[in-house]
């Protein structure tokens, strides 16, 4: 980010484009135990977007900041998950008769936690159960594109976590001990998302 600061004056000679992207998102949850199933959720994304272009033919970079929201399925409970989430890509790519181009894409993701963070519930059995989300975390978007003329685009995004989403913790009573024992999964979240951008 500092590199793009510094370069932002050369950068700006080349072309800046400003728009807005939105999208809609398939997620996986993912356990490390084999007690939870996998299960997939919708969500959606939406927010502000610069593509920034380089003296290198093909070569652009776009930053977004976008609210993402999705649901995540543990044990039969949803929790909504809203975050602000900034990717950050690289793209590569060529443009075929002046108003069509394809391109790929990658680069790192940040997401920050701005709703709940922590479903508790007791199930049928008496068994209380927990999952709480990571506040901060890091992922990576692999992808591709199309664009159609100056103004719009569209771009499908793998985004694989680099790090846990949440803990799924959760109780269960021994019989035969007489005592409680706590039982933990670490969960990962990886997502297909679909986007479409407007750009100025």
């Amino acid at each position: 980010m500092m590199a793009l600061l510094l370069a932002m004056p050369s950068l700006a000679q080349t072309g800046v484009q400003f728009g807005f992207k939105g999208g809609l998102q398939l997620t996986e949850m993912s356990f490390s135990s084999d007690m939870l199933g996998k299960n997939n959720r919708a969500g959606f994304c939406i927010g502000p977007t610069l593509k920034i272009g380089t003296p290198i033919t093909g070569f652009f970079v776009d930053v977004a900041a976008l609210y993402d929201q999705r649901d995540l399925k543990v044990d039969g409970r949803v929790l909504k998950q809203k975050s602000l989430i900034i990717p950050g890509n690289a793209r590569l790519g060529t443009t075929v008769f002046n108003t069509f181009g394809v391109f790929l894409c990658a680069g790192p993701q940040l997401s920050f936690n701005v709703g709940k963070d922590m479903l508790q519930w007791i199930d049928d059995k008496g068994n209380a159960k927990q999952f709480a989300l990571q506040n901060t975390t890091l992922s990576l978007n692999i992808g591709g594109g199309v664009t159609i003329g100056r103004h719009i685009e569209a771009t499908v995004y793998y985004n694989l976590p680099l790090g846990k989403t949440g803990d799924f913790t959760w109780n269960t009573l021994q019989e035969q001990l007489e005592e409680q024992s706590w039982d933990r999964a670490k969960t990962t979240v990886d997502a297909w998302r679909l986007c479409v951008a407007y750009y100025f």
